[in-house]
């Protein structure tokens, strides 16, 4: 998306119309503008307006980037011949009514007496993917989020990789998975077994579908994207001049409403970060979660925080969305495919290349070590490694302005390109 200040200001202030089926801290009520800000627009929440998302709305994207990157890569099992895979724990069905592509997914489930589900497919003679990243196609029922890990075995158990992401409930979705764990030294010239697991830990039920297990090229370099939930503060005051210390510009998540806020970025600061190369992207968090709104409400809420960002002269940043809370469901996806290119949630680790935009996995950067094992990740198997901050302060459970420091400077000595939403975004859109 395109559209200029300048454009989208001559239409008016009035709301403006316009094979893939459709989980940040919280950040309280909205807050008053302080006096000592420049004014800020009010946001104009048409939740009823029956414009909103209507063809030919102005704010809307150029295409569905789920619907466009989808099925990057190659097949490595389409899930149409249930023989090729063995269950080692819970239950494995073919499903002919809930499906990806093709005639049938395999239905996995576990019960209270199952502390996992996992089913397995051996290779004869191993394949080689030593230079791919794999993707698979989800559909979780229940439970409402969880963990789906994928372990690739190479050659055997003494010398594995373990794959995961972290799944809402919200249709069907494609994870790209990303390393979570490595054990010995494995040879993925020669992956001999693929696993699916789901863990319950027993107790409780599970249900959840899967197909289309892709492969995709992996980069030729390891990425960090550095950001910022809820444009507070200490992002400006303290992580900036870290940042720009190393060279280095990050990602904002703009809350619109709060802004003029003392204890925000201010104003004039976030026109300094975006001429340094930051990127001011939306994040519309009010008191619920996504997952707690309407439909039509889920829509408007996305919209107007796009539309303030394009009001105010964010346009390069206004194309992504930190989700938040960092949950959805399968109509806010809908909604946010219609507005943004890329989505970033809370948790998901390292990922290769993208297959499903709106959901890019994120770390926790108030972990170090967490985060560098991310940072390790990233530049031994070319991943995209998304740290997530709020504030910067050392306060509760916010990371040091030492401990940033110390992430920052790890950034630089491993040599990763450090990259924001839109710089990304113009690496990958054409590559489909």
């Amino acid at each position: 998306m395109n559209l200029s200040r300048r454009s989208y200001l001559g239409l008016g202030a009035a709301v403006l119309s316009g094979c893939v089926a459709r989980g940040g801290e919280p950040a309280g009520t909205p807050e008053a503008t302080a006096t000592s800000e420049p004014p800020v627009p009010t946001p104009r929440f048409s939740y009823d307006d029956p414009s909103v998302g209507a063809p030919g709305d102005p704010l809307a994207v150029a295409f569905n980037s789920r619907e466009r990157f989808r099925d990057v890569g190659w097949l490595v099992d389409d899930f149409e011949d249930e023989r090729r895979w063995e269950t080692f724990a819970g239950r494995l069905a073919v499903e002919e009514d809930v499906v990806y592509c093709g005639s049938q997914s395999l239905r996995l489930e576990a019960t209270p007496a199952d502390e996992r589900v996992w089913i397995y497919r051996t290779f004869d003679g191993g394949i080689d993917l030593s230079g791919a990243d794999l993707s698979l196609a989800v559909n979780l029922e229940t439970p409402d989020t969880e963990g789906i890990t994928v372990r690739l075995a190479a050659p055997d158990y003494d010398n594995t990789l373990l794959l995961g992401r972290h799944i809402w409930r919200a249709g069907w979705q494609r994870l790209d998975l990303g390393p979570r764990r490595v054990t010995g030294s494995p040879d993925l010239t020669n992956v001999t077994e693929i696993s699916i697991q789901l863990y319950t830990g027993g107790g409780t039920t599970a249900r959840f579908y899967v197909d289309s297990l892709r492969a995709k090229p992996r980069a030729d370099a390891g990425k960090v994207m550095i950001t910022f939930d809820d444009n507070t503060r200490s992002q400006y005051d303290t992580a900036y001049p870290i940042l720009e210390s190393h060279g280095f510009p990050g990602v904002v998540g703009v809350i619109p409403w709060t802004v003029g806020s003392s204890h925000r970025i201010p104003r004039d600061g976030m026109d300094e970060m975006v001429d340094a190369g930051w990127d001011m992207v939306s994040h519309p968090q009010r008191s619920d979660s996504f997952r707690d709104l309407s439909p039509v409400d889920q829509r408007a809420s996305i919209r107007e925080s796009k539309a303030w960002l394009v009001e105010n002269g964010f346009e390069r940043g206004a194309d992504f969305i930190i989700w938040p809370y960092g949950r959805y469901d399968e109509s806010a996806l809908d909604a946010a495919s219609d507005y943004h290119y890329l989505g970033f949630v809370t948790v998901g680790g390292p990922t290769g290349a993208i297959s499903d935009p709106q959901i890019v996995g994120r770390t926790d950067g108030d972990d170090v070590k967490t985060a560098k094992q991310a940072l390790d990740f990233a530049a031994q198997y070319n991943q995209l490694a998304v740290l997530m901050y709020h504030d910067v302060t050392g306060e509760g459970r916010s990371v040091s302005p030492a401990a940033f420091a110390e992430t920052i400077d790890y950034v630089d000595e491993l040599g990763l390109d450090v990259v924001t939403a839109s710089s990304y975004w113009e690496s990958i859109r054409d590559t489909v």
